[in-house]
């Protein structure tokens, strides 16, 4: 009797020692890149007034949620009446015969009424946001579902600015009603448009780190089926989840899972929402991380392009953005397309910006991956100095970082071709198609894995 009394304490002290090891703290599950919004990426009439319904995908999961809002690149305050989070029915079908996405644009994402919940700041829900300045939300109880679509609907007051803070390539549609609306009321819907206006992050409490990518076009999803959340930086996401265990994803430590995580789905169905039901019987997979597309399309490394480059806004990105573990820059296809350097002295530009970086980062201890930059041969960019450029530049990324390097390059390319992307993978000969963004998101999930 002792002997069995013994065992069970000793497996009383391990399973709360391995409960202890989860060191709970904030993680973006969702994130952009803030810019300033140009007048022919507003709305036709100003926001004032207005209300907007925003679409998110979540990476990872959690029970308590804060979102960062975003005022940084304007130069007129921001004033927001309200602002509410709910589970949105997915508007993306496939189609029966031929699997081919199906995008219902011309509808209002549903949500979820009975799972929707007001944000406040400093225990009020309106709020003004200075301008140049970011607002973060109180911390709710709010379940988030992991690769599960979140809308985010905002009204906003009398005082708006004439360019309002966003991010232009949201690949996801913008609903924009021309009065306040509640969970309970339909959005009559007035315009559309594809950006994301003010929210910058989304953060749940959980034991999880979150994997950030800098980027331009390319990670910014040019080239995917809107709605259909099909970036190379999504099919990551879902490939970490892919081998993580059964988890449910109301839980953020796989390992402490109650014993009803079988149950998961059926409670989840119960809600009543439908893309639950479709997950696996033992409960919704959690990702080994949360993925942060912080891509732009146009962005350059050093300068010009679209958007602050690269080195005048990493520093800016890694603090908006919670819990990041590791770092991948997949940056420069823009400066070769466009520079007049001599190969050698872009090459070497290029390579200062990434040690720079990478400097910065590992100072805060994340770890750093570098991408090899993809072919361009077909596309109106190419030429033999570019390629030239583009060749030195990706040596020295696979010299310098060899055990944490991404080889977009290799995996991509035409092997009888190296200069050009294979065909089944090509948007315009620069971007890639869902093909080719789900070969690369496989591909890196694996090598973050290791």
């Amino acid at each position: 009797m002792r002997k069995i009394i013994l065992s069970i304490l000793i497996m009383v002290s391990a399973m709360a020692g391995a409960q202890t090891t989860c060191n709970m703290g904030w993680t973006t599950t969702w994130g952009t890149s803030p810019e300033f919004t140009g007048q022919g990426d507003m709305p036709k009439s100003t926001l004032a007034g207005k209300t907007i319904r925003e679409v998110i995908r979540p990476s990872i999961g959690g029970d308590t949620i804060r979102l960062r809002l975003s005022n940084f690149h304007s130069t007129e305050p921001v004033e927001i009446k309200q602002i509410y989070i709910a589970w949105s029915v997915d508007t993306v079908v496939k189609d029966a015969k031929t699997g081919k996405i199906i995008t219902d644009n011309g509808s209002t994402p549903y949500i979820y009424k009975d799972h929707a919940a007001f944000l406040t700041f400093a225990g009020q829900r309106h709020v003004t946001i200075a301008a140049g300045a970011n607002a973060t939300s109180d911390a709710i109880p709010f379940r988030v579902r992991p690769m599960r679509n979140l809308a985010i609907t905002i009204t906003y007051g009398g005082i708006v600015p004439e360019h309002a803070t966003s991010h232009r390539g949201s690949r996801t549609t913008t609903y924009i009603a021309a009065e306040e609306a509640g969970p309970a009321d339909s959005l009559v819907v007035v315009e559309k448009t594809d950006h994301w206006y003010n929210i910058l992050s989304l953060d749940v409490r959980s034991c999880r780190q979150a994997v950030a990518v800098l980027g331009n076009s390319i990670t910014d999803g040019r080239g995917t089926t809107t709605n259909a959340q099909n970036r190379w930086t999504d099919m990551m996401a879902t490939a970490l989840a892919g081998k993580q265990g059964n988890c449910c994803g109301n839980h953020n430590d796989c390992e402490s899972r109650p014993k009803d995580c079988a149950n998961e789905t059926e409670k989840c169905t119960s809600d009543k929402p439908a893309e639950c039901g479709k997950g696996p019987k033992n409960g919704v997979i959690e990702p080994e991380y949360g993925v942060i597309n912080l891509g732009i399309g146009g962005n350059c490394v050093l300068e010009g392009g679209i958007s602050d480059p690269l080195l005048k806004r990493y520093r800016d990105e890694m603090a908006f953005h919670s819990g990041i573990k590791k770092l991948i820059i997949f940056e420069g296809t823009n400066d070769i397309g466009t520079s007049k350097l001599s190969p050698d002295s872009l090459a070497k530009r290029l390579a200062e910006a990434y040690r720079q970086i990478t400097d910065y980062a590992r100072a805060k201890g994340i770890e750093v991956y570098v991408a090899t930059i993809t072919p361009t041969k077909g596309n109106a960019w190419f030429s033999k100095d570019h390629e030239k450029a583009r060749q030195r530049i990706n040596s020295w990324i696979r010299k310098t970082y060899r055990d944490t390097l991404i080889d977009f390059d290799k995996l991509v390319r035409d092997p009888k071709d190296p200069e050009k992307l294979r065909d089944e993978y090509s948007e315009d000969w620069l971007h890639l198609n869902a093909e080719g963004y789900t070969v690369m998101g496989e591909y890196v999930a694996g090598i973050i894995r290791r």
